[in-house]
């Protein structure tokens, strides 16, 4: 939550900024011993973040272009390595005793500028720390833990630093060629990928912040295949969605209390504990590929759609205090949907689940898909789509991505749909003996050229979501779906071969099945929370919220459709008619 200002900075704003940038840099250059207080340590960082926090200046009257203080890459890679540091339990609660405790030498600054960092920071702090009032998210000893002079500048640095990364470019940072900080992707993990997460874990029990979780999610949009698997082990998707789950039951006792201020609170850290959330979850399940996405949900999938049917509940109670949560709802629904299907919880024997009604709705007009997609042709189309935007190595077996691989990442020339890792790989892939890429390169050219060209093949494929100019989100999917629809199409116009469209859908499959983390397929089950129903008839009672619907459990996935058709066929009646 970096306070945003607007206006353009001065000669003297960029002086002060960077004599600040020093001051600061200098105070932390030992991450476990800091040379000043939490405190004045966030009125200097203030002062050298004001480009970071600032509102573009949006005067459609200006045709110059507004200047603006440029990123310290300096300033950042000091910022990340003190924030993923490996420390002890005992160096971090050393570190938030240290920033808690103030012994600035104020008097003998003859400038003012201790003085005005105190003041500054101090005003910053309280501002802060009313994201979450997280002294309320603990037991009693809370308030002596989560003060203002242990938490506050962490938690700002975590808040400053997301905005830096937010808008970062994926493809630039692998390559290391990014114009702007982080340059490579190394710039964000700079002790590795597995001592960041634990760093983030680790941060996250002594600074019970969601922003941290926001922050870790932005990294791993950057970072992919280098962080994933830390995520997968460190159970990073189990943390916060427990951690939302406090919210829930925090905030069911919450906006039922007489007190208006505590009601106030509750809405507000309600709205941003959930947009934190929405980050990590629109990272791991729309930016990540499917079989990523399924190892990093896996064993808390169901706690992770019951938990988006609660937030909607809640978002709606006519006893919760209005907030912008409600410009979410249907990113929600989605996300609840998703997880539902995608982990196949519609499948004995789990147990019928109730969900808020716009999730039902949204499954009645998604779920489930025509049994076409399983044919030849649209998993051809699927498999193209994928590969070209997936940025992984296409060798069978090889965990190899864009962030791994660096410049050495390439596309075939040729094709321009797989990529290798390495010269290796790529002679590896030609050369495969059962689909080896001389075979396959040729048949994807002529799929791309008979179907309309590149331009058409990866309409929409830029994230499922977009977001305009007014933060808006529109669904890129019927963007990708118009397209297909037209592909398609020309395809069968074409009259292809029908023996080229399956022999990309055999590759594919055997290209997925060699990555490593397998895809649901209904036969895994972790239960839920035991009390959801519950929840949900509390929430849903005496004209809080509509009435719970449930998802359609005859609904199959084609795949599904298919496997039961299998079994039916060896059964001695098959042939037979039966006799009523």
């Amino acid at each position: 939550m970096a306070r945003r200002k607007t206006g353009n900075p001065t000669h003297k704003d960029t002086r002060d900024a960077a004599k600040a940038s020093a001051f600061f840099t200098s105070s932390i250059l030992d991450p476990h011993n800091p040379q000043h207080c939490g405190v004045c340590l966030q009125g200097a960082f203030l002062e050298c973040t004001t480009a970071e926090r600032a509102t573009p200046n949006t005067d459609k009257r200006s045709k110059q272009p507004v200047p603006t203080m440029t990123v310290s890459a300096q300033l950042w890679t000091i910022v990340i390595a003190f924030l993923s540091l490996p420390r002890t339990n005992k160096q971090m609660e050393g570190l938030l005793v240290r920033l808690s405790t103030c012994s600035c030498r104020i008097s003998d600054d003859k400038a003012g500028d201790l003085m005005r960092y105190h003041a500054e920071g101090n005003k910053e702090a309280a501002r802060v720390m009313s994201r979450l009032h997280m002294e309320e998210l603990g037991d009693s000893d809370s308030k002596n833990r989560f003060t203002l002079q242990r938490c506050a500048f962490i938690v700002d640095l975590f808040c400053v630093f997301s905005v830096v990364i937010s808008g970062s470019s994926v493809r630039s940072a692998a390559k290391g060629s990014s114009q702007s900080w982080p340059i490579s992707v190394t710039d964000l993990i700079p002790y590795g990928a597995e001592n960041f997460v634990q760093a983030m874990m680790q941060w996250y029990r002594f600074v019970p912040d969601t922003i941290i979780f926001h922050a870790t999610a932005l990294v791993s949009r950057v970072c992919r295949s280098l962080v994933v698997p830390s995520l997968i082990q460190h159970q990073v998707s189990h943390a916060i969605i427990e951690s939302t789950r406090q919210l829930v039951d925090l905030t069911m006792t919450n906006i039922l209390s007489s007190d208006e201020k505590r009601t106030t609170y509750a809405s507000h850290r309600f709205e941003l504990h959930v947009t934190d959330l929405l980050i990590f979850l629109k990272v791991i399940m729309q930016e990540l590929p499917q079989d990523c996405k399924a190892a990093i949900l896996r064993g808390c999938e169901t706690k992770a759609m019951q938990v988006c049917n609660m937030l909607l509940y809640l978002s709606s109670d006519p006893k919760m205090p209005s907030n912008r949560v409600s410009a979410e709802l249907d990113v929600l629904a989605m996300t609840a949907q998703d997880i539902f299907r995608f982990f196949h919880m519609h499948m004995p024997p789990r147990p019928s689940m109730p969900v808020h009604p716009r999730v039902q709705q949204l499954d009645s007009l998604a779920f489930p898909p025509p049994a076409s997609v399983r044919a030849p042709k649209e998993s051809a189309l699927s498999y193209i789509q994928d590969f070209r935007t997936e940025a992984r190595c296409t060798a069978q077996g090889c965990p190899n991505s864009l962030q791994s691989a660096g410049r050495e990442f390439q596309r075939c020339g040729r094709c321009g749909i797989v990529s290798y890792c390495g010269r290796e790989c790529q002679a590896k892939a030609w050369k495969n003996e059962q689909y080896p890429h001389k075979r396959v390169c040729p048949v994807l050219r002529n799929l791309m050229e008979m179907g309309g060209g590149s331009a058409l093949f990866f309409a929409g494929l830029h994230g499922r979501v977009v977001v305009d100019v007014k933060g808006e989100e529109k669904v890129a999917l019927f963007l990708r779906m118009e397209a297909q629809f037209k592909i398609l199409n020309n395809w069968t116009a074409a009259n292809i071969n029908e023996g080229d469209f399956l022999l990309i859908k055999e590759w594919g499959e055997l290209v997925n099945i060699s990555r490593g983390h397998p895809l649901p397929n209904g036969t895994e089950w972790t239960p839920g929370y035991s009390d959801y129903d519950e929840v949900i008839a509390q929430l849903s009672a005496q004209g809080r919220g509509p009435k719970p619907k449930y998802l359609n459990r005859l609904a199959r996935w084609p795949s599904e459709v298919a496997k039961e058709e299998r079994l039916l066929k060896v059964q001695p009646f098959w042939d037979h008619e039966i006799e009523c």
